[in-house]
């Protein structure tokens, strides 16, 4: 197996990075090889394994690491001067459109997808995604409490609950595409409606 510096290491991790990205966007993680991934990117099949451990972990990187998504949704809110009830129903109607525009996000939320792909993972990675995307959260949510957008409550909590209603993009398929827009818009109302303060 070919030894790599530093250098080429770097550079064959971001190009798995990149060309994965595209790759699953394109054809979905289900129909993308890891010999479609290292022929792009011109290394030997066992050199792939020096970085990931397997084509779900890639797509969980990938995946976890789209800041332009996590900007969109945090960042602009933060930015944004709405009333509370609107800007928190702004924010978890805009992650809902995210999750049904973005490609990756997508494959993620379909049927049983997520769990088969984190079966899949080295746990502590899963783990610390989760307490790296938790913090985040609850960085998000202390900023809003401190403007008076949010009532005081503890931070982790509210962002449980938001993460909770984020989770229910598992059931779309389930309940059909109508139903379950009808059944958040009155969700989303009631949660933003209790989180937040009276203007």
């Amino acid at each position: 197996m070919a030894k790599f510096t530093e250098s080429e290491k770097e550079q064959i991790r971001q190009c798995l990075l990149t060309k994965g990205k595209e790759l699953f966007t394109q054809y979905g993680l289900a129909k993308t090889s890891i010999d479609d991934l290292v022929q792009a990117c011109g290394i030997a099949k066992g050199s792939f394994y020096k970085f990931f451990s397997s084509k779900e972990e890639l797509f969980y990187i990938i995946l976890q690491n789209q800041e332009e998504v996590t900007g969109r949704l945090i960042g602009g809110h933060l930015r944004q001067n709405l009333p509370p009830k609107e800007l928190i129903s702004s924010f978890l109607h805009m992650a809902f459109q995210l999750a049904d525009e973005n490609p990756l996000l997508h494959q993620w939320f379909q049927d049983g997808e997520s769990e088969r792909i984190k079966r899949k993972l080295p746990q502590h990675l899963v783990k610390d995604f989760a307490r790296e995307n938790a913090q985040k959260g609850i960085t998000f949510v202390q900023t809003l409490i401190q403007r008076g957008v949010l009532r005081e409550a503890d931070p982790e909590v509210i962002n449980g609950v938001l993460h909770a209603i984020l989770l229910l993009r598992l059931h779309k398929e389930e309940l059909g595409k109508d139903l379950f827009l009808k059944i958040m818009d009155v969700i989303i109302d009631y949660i933003a409606e209790g989180l937040t303060n009276p203007e």
